[in-house]
């Protein structure tokens, strides 16, 4: 018997398989690529995917955060998505992010310090003034 507050753990797991295949193909990502940003073997990754065997929840905190969605997202596809919060308002950086967005991971990251800085430093301005 399920908890209330626990349902999304009691779904089939073939619909969570197909949530985490469906949102990992549109993230771009080989089964392999997400088995490494996981630290396991690509076939666990896809044993989930075909509802073989569910992933312990840490892993489905970790997936929902390498993802990029939430975890009801994962459990239960389009009808678990929530609205998107943050929009990019400036269109020419909402451009670039698209475009990084396909960049080798290494060049990401190098975006991402590069904004990190930028961020920083004006946190740090905005102190001193």
């Amino acid at each position: 018997m399920c908890h209330k507050q626990l349902n999304w753990l009691c779904l089939s797991m073939t619909d969570f398989g197909k949530n985490l295949s469906a949102i990992r193909k549109q993230r771009q990502l080989t089964q392999l690529e997400l088995a490494n940003f996981l630290e396991v073997q690509p076939r666990m990754v896809g044993r989930w995917e075909q509802g073989q065997a569910k992933p312990q929840f840490d892993y489905v905190i970790k997936l929902a955060q390498i993802l990029e969605v939430s975890i009801d997202q994962l459990a239960f596809g389009e009808q678990g998505r929530e609205k998107a919060v943050f929009d990019i308002k400036n269109k020419r950086l909402k451009e670039l992010c698209k475009q990084a967005d396909s960049l080798k991971p290494e060049d990401q990251e190098v975006i991402c310090r590069l904004m990190d800085m930028a961020i920083k430093q004006d946190r740090l301005k905005q102190i001193i003034s």
